[in-house]
This record gives C-alpha cells, sequence and structure tokens, in this order.
C-alpha cells in the first residue's frame, strides 16, 4: 500500500467516524458547545498540525535505507511481524505515558468524562511526534516493507477511531482481538489499571493487562483529578510544572 493510499483510506475513516458521531451522539455534539468547544477545536487543530508532520518524517524515514534486517523479503512475516511488533511498541510506550512525569503527556487523553471519538485528538503533540518517530524508526530499521507499515497505519487509525466511539459497537467474534470501544472504556475508566492495548489485545494477554468487559457499560469515564488542569494551554505546558 503507498503511503498517498494509506493517508486517503485513513481520511476517510476518521471522517466517517467523526460525522456519525456528529449525526447521532449527543455527547459529541456537547463537546462542541460552550466553552468546552474552544478546547475540543484546539486539541483537533494541533492533532491534524501533528499528523501533517508526522506523514512528511515518516516519507523521510522511508527514504533512508535504514534496514539492518530484511524482514520484507517474506511477505507473511513482514506483514504479520509488522502488526506485532507495531502493537507491543504501542503497548509498552502506552504503559510507560501512565507512570511518573510520563503521565504529564498523556493524562490529556483521560480528562474528559464524555466518551467520543473527540478524545482520539485529546492528545500531547510532543507525545505523539516522539512517540511515532520512534516506531517509525524501530520498524524501518527492522526492515518492515513500506507497504506493511502503510497498512498497519490505516489498521491504527480505523482501530483507534472505532474504540473510542460513544456507540456499543461490534465486530462480534473479533472483540477478543481487535480492541473494542467497550473493551478500552474499561482503560479510561476511574476503577481500573487495565487494557493498554492499542489496537489489538494480544500484549494485554500477554502481559496480564486485559480486563474484559462484562454485560454492563463502564460509565465511571476521567481522572480522579489531582493537579492535573483543564485547558488546552495549561494541559499542553502542564509538564513544566515541578
Amino acid at each position: 500500500m503507498k503511503t498517498e493510499l494509506s493517508l486517503y483510506l485513513s481520511s476517510i475513516i476518521l471522517s466517517f467516524f467523526f460525522i456519525m458521531e456528529a449525526l447521532f451522539s449527543a455527547d459529541f455534539r456537547r463537546g462542541l458547545r460552550g466553552k468546552i468547544k474552544y478546547r475540543n477545536i484546539a486539541y483537533i487543530i494541533s492533532s491534524l498540525l501533528v499528523i501533517f508532520l508526522l506523514s512528511k518524517i515518516s516519507k523521510h524515514l522511508s527514504s533512508l535505507d535504514l534496514k539492518s534486517l530484511e524482514v520484507y523479503k517474506f511477505p507473511l512475516i513482514d506483514f504479520v511481524g509488522c502488526f506485532l511488533i507495531a502493537e507491543l511498541l504501542n503497548w509498552l510506550i502506552h504503559y510507560i505515558k501512565h507512570q511518573g512525569f510520563f503521565w504529564k503527556f498523556h493524562f490529556q487523553h483521560h480528562l474528559d468524562k464524555r466518551y467520543t471519538v473527540l478524545l482520539t485528538a485529546h492528545t500531547h503533540g510532543i507525545e505523539v511526534l516522539l512517540s511515532g518517530v520512534f516506531i517509525g524508526i524501530m520498524m524501518n530499521l527492522i526492515g518492515f516493507s513500506i507497504e506493511a507499515i502503510n497498512l498497519y497505519y490505516c489498521f491504527y487509525v480505523f482501530g483507534n477511531t472505532y474504540q473510542h466511539s460513544s456507540f456499543n459497537l461490534s465486530l462480534g467474534p473479533l472483540d477478543k482481538v481487535i480492541v473494542s470501544p467497550r473493551y478500552h472504556r474499561i482503560h479510561h475508566s476511574k476503577s481500573y489499571h487495565a487494557n493498554f492495548g492499542c489496537t489489538l489485545t494480544i500484549w494485554d494477554i500477554v502481559f496480564k493487562t486485559a480486563k474484559r468487559p462484562k454485560s454492563e457499560v463502564v460509565r465511571d469515564i476521567g481522572i480522579n483529578q489531582k493537579d492535573e488542569p483543564i485547558g488546552f494551554l495549561k494541559e499542553t505546558f502542564f509538564f513544566l510544572k515541578n
């Protein structure tokens, strides 16, 4: 899959979920009203800028001869390995983001008590840039093809947006493997420290951090605030506070 096609498909996926929520989710629409709308709009603009920068960096990385292994010569290992390794790196980074100083770059994603796709934009620009560049370099060093990396990126965009949907969506039996909204709600709950998988549940199972959803939908979304501020600029520069 070419980079341009990957970006095009990702844009369609994002647009679809955001339009559906705008039409049918009252919580999503509330997020674009009153004073809170300025925070959400600022995060959306910031996220689009970060995506643009990452696309440029990714294109540059793919042009460099970083491959230390020739995994791309074996299609099955190339594509399956790309998904598994990328998910492992994402799981590790996500887990670290919940620890100590690194939490200051991630708490924004957990502040909102409304569970909607707007949460996908509630990310710190530095956090996303550094994570994205690190994973991009590692994937290129291992030797995965640009086609496998781009396919994973499309899947990541789908999974990340799908799992933050305010609707009780399901992929049926695939929910055991792919992170669903009900599964990821547990991660955003005040009551649990679990479910760090980004799009797949496999590494949560391996590292015993998986918490399967029960019949009822988790409602206690958000965090027990201590010093964490609310407001785009306050949240962005919170990491500078001792």
